[in-house]
């Protein structure tokens, strides 16, 4: 874990831009009468890495009724495996204990106990007694004290792996949030591979783009990457340089506003500064004609809908370390509120940039098999 830490709310994707149905009918109005929840440590922690975190629920006014519960629930996206109370020598293994010696039972569940998008949940359930408030439940995710190795963290970089806790005090079913969501940022490890990127036809004298980027042993680009390069070309490129420092900190870099002048194939070759060769781009074919060629995701979601991180990350992923040409948003659309709309449509206008970075406003139209199934919507604007 690095000493850098987080701070309760930054990297969060927002609320109210998340279609999330809680119960109307409540004890009381006030979310602080249900219990606030510690975490730690809280910060950055690599892919694929072994942790563990304790988490401490503190009963609020109403208590903790006789087989009311809480629930820890994550987004349903995710390869970090499923939490476990069976084996505590092999991973992922979770305990769950109060500060009065009032009994548990917990339960873990991937899929069919909470609704999208927080499929998975481990529920802690009161068994034999209550709790008054100030009493404190204690969770503790990869508990090492019998041999665990820890929680294994997924492979991908998620800036905010919420664990957001509901609560039902009162034994009836209907679970609220509790205010704050603990997070931590699952962060890549380091670089293993260089990669060069560059797109497949173009015509002659039509701009383009090269990028360069770091990944780590399962693919994530890697801010941890430094190096002096030169870059070598089968053919004159305009305005890309001789040379280039990459800097630690960058995800990717991006060369813009390239072109050719003549019909040929280009390749790039990027050397270090022994002469090695670290990567050669894919052929890059300069060509007359009607049309170039594009790369393009036209269907991806982010965390205000199914997946995971924020639309605007989503965005700056799809050109920044894709180094794609096109890209579209395409939430469920019974996912998708009027402020998320609104919100979309701003950020799809934002990134969009003609001739280099198209950005098609859109959703995902989501019916049934039995009606004809789910449905691309794409917006020229």
């Amino acid at each position: 874990m690095t000493e850098k830490k987080s701070s309760d709310t930054k990297n969060l994707t927002d609320s109210k831009l998340v279609s999330e149905v809680w119960p109307s009918a409540q004890p009381g109005e006030d979310p602080v009468l249900y219990g606030h929840v510690d975490f730690e440590p809280k910060g950055e922690f690599p892919v694929r890495s072994y942790q563990t975190f304790r988490l401490t629920y503190t009963v609020g006014r109403f208590g903790l009724d006789d087989t009311g519960a809480i629930r820890v629930v994550f987004r349903a996206l995710g390869d970090w495996g499923g939490l476990q109370t069976v084996d505590s020598t092999i991973a992922n293994y979770v305990t769950a204990t109060t500060n009065t010696g009032v009994p548990l039972l917990v339960d873990y569940a991937p899929y069919g106990i909470t609704p999208r998008p927080r499929w998975k949940s481990l529920t802690v359930r009161v068994s034999g007694g209550y709790l008054r408030e100030g009493d404190i439940i204690t969770i503790v995710f990869g508990d090492t004290s019998e041999g665990s190795p820890g929680m294994k963290m997924q492979t991908f970089v998620e800036q905010a792996f919420e664990f957001k806790v509901i609560a039902d005090v009162c034994s009836v079913g209907h679970f609220v949030p509790i205010p704050n969501t603990p997070y931590i940022s699952v962060v890549p490890g380091e670089p293993v591979k260089w990669k060069a990127a560059l797109p497949s036809l173009r015509r002659p004298g039509e701009r383009f783009h090269f990028g360069i980027k770091a990944e780590d042993a399962w693919g994530n680009p890697s801010h941890l990457a430094e190096g002096r390069f030169t870059f070598e070309t089968t053919i004159q490129v305009n305005g890309l340089p001789a040379k280039f420092d990459y800097l630690q900190g960058e995800r990717s870099v991006t060369f813009d506003d390239l072109s050719i002048d003549e019909e040929g194939t280009l390749r790039i070759t990027v050397k270090d500064e022994a002469g090695e060769v670290v990567a050669e781009s894919h052929p890059l074919v300069i060509r007359k004609g009607v049309y170039g060629g594009y790369w393009g995701d036209l269907h991806g979601q982010s965390g205000e809908s199914i997946g995971v991180s924020t639309s605007r990350e989503y965005f700056e992923f799809a050109r920044n370390c894709s180094f794609l040409d096109v890209t579209s948003h395409q939430a469920n659309d019974f996912q998708v509120n009027n402020a998320f709309w609104a919100y979309l449509n701003e950020l799809t206008a934002e990134y969009n940039e003609d001739h280099r970075f198209v950005v098609f406003p859109g959703y995902e139209w989501s019916g049934n098999t039995a009606v004809g199934g789910d449905r691309n919507v794409y917006f020229r604007n």
